[in-house]
């Protein structure tokens, strides 16, 4: 997939140990490491845990009830690869265990300088609001320069955040890998234990690995108000819809609406993203405001062509809010997109229509993240906007000329009554994201002796109406578009500037 470079991948482990030498100037070295290719086991190294496969998250049985879970790895020098992962809970017997190896993943030898404990050797984890460590450890007691204290894990002392001045060089063969174990501990004498934030782990060599500690879920989902099984479905791609008002007490990802009923005056709703799962949620900035109308989904916004925001991604334990306005009073500025006027009361679903979804370092699926809201508030009427300045009736046409601040009221925009009825019909929302509609549609739907409107409007009006509609996938006609709406058929024809 086109993200899977986003997350390194996991394997199993295969390492080996060394020893130690000191020069004549008193500085520690070591010679390179002998690195076996058949799996070793745990008494050859005090770093080898070969006998479990890293997995990418893991709980505590003892001290607060968070998720720790370990991410990317970014820098890895050419030719190396990481392999991390939990491979143990916090429990009354150690603390949790992390598994990190650097593998060589070339054809021939790569030599590497390492610390004191190959391959991480700096023990404070950069990033978090309070400080977070690992303390190298090794089977079968992994113990030691650890204690368990309240509940929860600590250093023995503070020396254990001590550089060492001592460093070795090491040459791993093709498909080898110098790995160890770390418990995941708090500093002696600290008051929180295992506190929640977003970590950076500094391995030997410059590369370094993410690391998320997060409560096991945020809001809690399942006090939703809405409960009807009958919610029609979205059009989906090959992942599957995930609805906040079906989530439950195991649900870990989820899109959490700040209210679920907001008021159509100057009302605003924030939909936060929430990610309590293992790994991470890749939102392209796409979001959908949909309407609830005659058993369907309507979208209402954004009907234009938007600038892509980019890439954000939800880490375990993070959230990423959106902020939408929303009004019954159409708008006649469209410099943000998420502030949406026109709006009648009623059903919504505010949508995410694409959030690449990873399960530890693998994607799984790219799915949609979906929620209900009730608008509510007196409905739009369907009128001219202020920005029309003149009309000029001739027999049953309408000629109408409207002003706008980016350009000239030079496009023509012709809506006309048609015999047929086509098959794709609008709503009032949908008609009121155009004022090329609203300058149009006003006049004819309020006097039924007119059969057409020709609108004089700047170029932009004419521009967004044009691409909303093929947004819409509006049936095409010579030089336009047709639709139904309120049981009537129109034709609209676009003629630029």
């Amino acid at each position: 997939m086109r993200r899977r470079a986003l997350l390194s991948t996991l394997a199993t482990a295969s390492i080996a140990g060394c020893n130690g030498l000191a020069d004549d100037s008193g500085r520690t070295t070591r010679p390179p490491l002998d690195v076996e290719t058949p799996t070793p086991t745990a008494t050859e190294s005090p770093f080898a845990e070969p006998t479990v496969v890293p997995t990418p998250t893991t709980r505590t049985e003892v001290g607060p009830d968070k998720r720790l879970v370990s991410l990317r790895a970014t820098d890895v020098p050419d030719g190396l690869a990481t392999e991390a992962g939990f491979v143990g809970a916090a429990t009354e017997s150690h603390p949790a265990l992390l598994w990190i190896g650097l593998r060589n993943v070339a054809e021939s030898d790569r030599t590497v300088e390492f610390g004191a404990t190959p391959p991480v050797s700096s023990y404070r984890l950069r990033g978090g609001d309070l400080p977070l460590y690992v303390v190298p450890v090794s089977r079968p007691e992994p113990t030691e320069g650890v204690r368990l204290w309240n509940d929860c894990w600590k250093t023995r002392s503070q020396s254990v955040v001590d550089a060492e001045d001592t460093t070795r060089s090491v040459t791993i063969p093709p498909g080898a890998t110098v790995g160890g174990l770390y418990g995941v501990v708090v500093m002696r004498g600290a008051d929180v234990c295992l506190p929640t934030g977003q970590y950076e782990l500094a391995g030997d060599g410059g590369w370094t690995l993410g690391l998320s500690v997060f409560p096991r879920r945020g809001t809690e989902p399942g006090s939703s108000q809405f409960t009807d099984p009958s919610t029609p479905a979205l059009a989906a791609n090959d992942g599957v819809v995930r609805w906040f008002h079906e989530a439950d007490a195991e649900t870990s990802r989820y899109l959490d609406p700040s209210a679920e009923q907001v008021g159509l005056t100057n009302g605003r709703l924030r939909a936060t993203l929430s990610n309590y799962g293992p790994g991470s949620l890749v939102h392209d900035g796409a979001w959908a405001l949909l309407h609830r109308y005659d058993g369907d989904w309507k979208i209402v916004a954004p009907l234009v062509a938007r600038p892509e925001d980019g890439e954000t991604v939800v880490r375990p334990g993070e959230t990423d809010t959106t902020t939408f306005d929303v009004d019954s009073r159409p708008r006649l500025d469209y410099g943000d997109p998420a502030t949406i006027g026109g709006l009648t009361p009623g059903r919504y679903a505010v949508a995410y229509p694409r959030v690449d979804v990873w399960r530890g370092n693998t994607w799984t699926s790219t799915d949609i993240f979906a929620a209900l809201v009730d608008l509510v508030g007196d409905a739009p009427e369907l009128a001219p906007s202020g920005m029309v300045e003149s009309t000029t009736r001739s027999g049953d046409t309408l000629q109408v000329t409207a002003r706008g601040d980016s350009g000239p009221s030079d496009a023509l925009v012709v809506v006309e009554r048609t015999a047929t009825l086509p098959d794709r019909s609008l709503v009032l929302p949908q008609v009121l994201q155009f004022e090329a509609l609203r300058d149009t549609l006003g006049y004819l739907v309020e006097d039924d002796e007119l059969r057409r409107v020709e609108l004089r409007t700047p170029d932009v009006r004419r521009e967004r109406l044009a691409n909303g509609a093929a947004n819409l996938g509006l049936p095409t006609v010579p030089d336009g578009v047709a639709f139904a709406f309120g049981g009537r058929g129109y034709r609209v024809e676009f003629e630029a500037a």
